[in-house]
């Protein structure tokens, strides 16, 4: 058996994500992480992940929320400054102060892009610093909607 044409793919993860949107509107934050994960699985975006790190966000379940803020992140560009790069390093080493410190000065450095405020995200769930996490994760998550084609419909 094949897999479906790649285009067959992004609309039926386009549904999902729909109907991920729908649930999570009803505050039907199970139904909306799997219909989100689903639709990522399907046709890797940002927004599919970051949908499902929401969900898992208002389910309390944070580590679930920090990994789908980790495949969110393979689906945006980082942009290249020394900050990102040292920010990077920490990230590999685990470092979560330390990518707290390099990716908070890029808050301060417009344009402040989409990765900036996921790997704060991380950072500070890590930290066990929640509240400001989930401010983050939102930014991240209007950020990327209103740029997408969904802000658009």
């Amino acid at each position: 058996m094949t897999d479906a044409p790649a285009d067959e793919n992004q609309a039926a993860a386009r549904t999902l994500f729909g109907e991920g949107v729908a649930f999570a509107k009803q505050e039907l934050w199970s139904e909306a992480e799997a219909s989100f994960v689903q639709s990522g699985r399907l046709f890797p975006t940002s927004l599919a992940w970051l949908g499902a790190a929401i969900a898992a966000w208002n389910q309390g379940r944070l580590e679930v929320a920090a990994t789908c803020i980790e495949w969110a992140l393979h689906a945006i560009p980082i942009r290249e400054t020394p900050q990102a790069t040292e920010g990077l390093a920490k990230f590999e080493r685990a470092d979560w102060p330390g990518v707290e410190r390099s990716f908070r000065e890029l808050l301060n450095s417009p344009p402040v892009d989409t990765p900036t405020h996921l790997f704060l995200s991380i950072a500070l769930i890590k930290q066990d610093r929640f509240e400001e996490a989930g401010q983050q994760l939102m930014a991240a998550w209007k950020q990327e909607l209103a740029s997408s084609e969904f802000a658009r419909e």
